[in-house]
């Protein structure tokens, strides 16, 4: 997985990759896996033991990020990455595929395992 981020100036490199990787990897959690259900206007799923989480082996193996180089002000930084991943991982299983998915998670539609990941 690769992200280019224009957040402004990046004061701590380290603090500000992991935030972004952060960021990616629970799209893509959510992606798969995310769902909220509600049963008489209350949510179904109300912790963790029932709301399925993206595992440490179920993440990319790399995840590249590159920051654009100027000298704006520091703006977010984990969450800007997060709505994209829904739009990267719907075009890649399209382009790998043939077909599209429109709903989420996408557990539903496909079965991934950790090696195809």
């Amino acid at each position: 997985m690769y992200a280019a981020v224009d957040c402004g100036i990046v004061i701590n490199p380290d603090a500000a990759i992991n935030m972004a990787e952060g960021g990616i990897v629970d799209g893509i959690g959510n992606v798969l896996f995310g769902e909220l259900t509600f049963k008489n206007s209350v949510a179904e799923k109300n912790n963790f033991h029932q709301y399925r989480m993206i595992r440490q082996k179920e993440a990319p193996k790399a995840i590249e990020v590159h920051f654009v180089k100027n000298d704006h002000e520091s703006t977010g930084l984990g969450e800007p990455l997060f709505p994209p991943v829904f739009a990267v991982m719907a075009n890649a299983l399209y382009k790998a595929t043939g077909k599209r998915y429109y709903d989420q998670p996408l557990e539903k539609d496909i079965q991934v395992t950790p090696s195809q990941m």
